[in-house]
């Protein structure tokens, strides 16, 4: 009797292996319906940044408060920040006159040791400015140059 009852365990323990749940149709997912879909991360863009450039030398912020486009013998250039538009991998800030994009990828300004997160472009007024950003934070965080 004994061995019979451990043989009906073992079949109701193998019968069960594979079966959905019931009320579950087969290849469904067991996640909440309302879990977030489980999607790669994407790039952050998210904060304050500075940008770099060289050839002609330029500068630039994107903040909270508003974008800054600083270049060599001309007056600073500012517009809103209204916020990034994420076009694939690449961040953009801004439109019309001044705009910003950033792409993470390793860069160098070429002059200093400094090391730079994303690749950086200015646009002002049709001119495109090439270059390096970062977080304010990640600069400060490394030797001066």
């Amino acid at each position: 009797m004994l061995r019979s009852a451990a043989a009906l365990c073992l079949i109701f323990s193998l019968a069960a292996c594979g079966e959905a749940p019931m009320g579950a149709s087969e290849g469904a997912s067991s996640a909440p319906a309302d879990a977030p879909a489980s999607a790669p991360p994407g790039p952050d863009f998210s904060g304050d940044f500075q940008l770099v450039g060289t050839e002609p030398f330029w500068g630039g912020r994107i903040q909270a408060d508003g974008l800054t486009l600083s270049r060599a013998g001309q007056p600073d250039v500012t517009a809103a920040n209204t916020g990034v538009r994420v076009e694939g991998d690449v961040g953009v800030w801004g439109v019309g006159g001044l705009v910003f994009k950033l792409r993470p990828e390793p860069c160098s300004d070429g002059m200093s040791d400094r090391r730079y997160g994303y690749r950086a472009e200015a646009t002002i007024n049709g001119q495109v400015l090439k270059g390096c950003a970062a977080r304010p934070e990640d600069l400060r965080a490394q030797p001066r140059p």
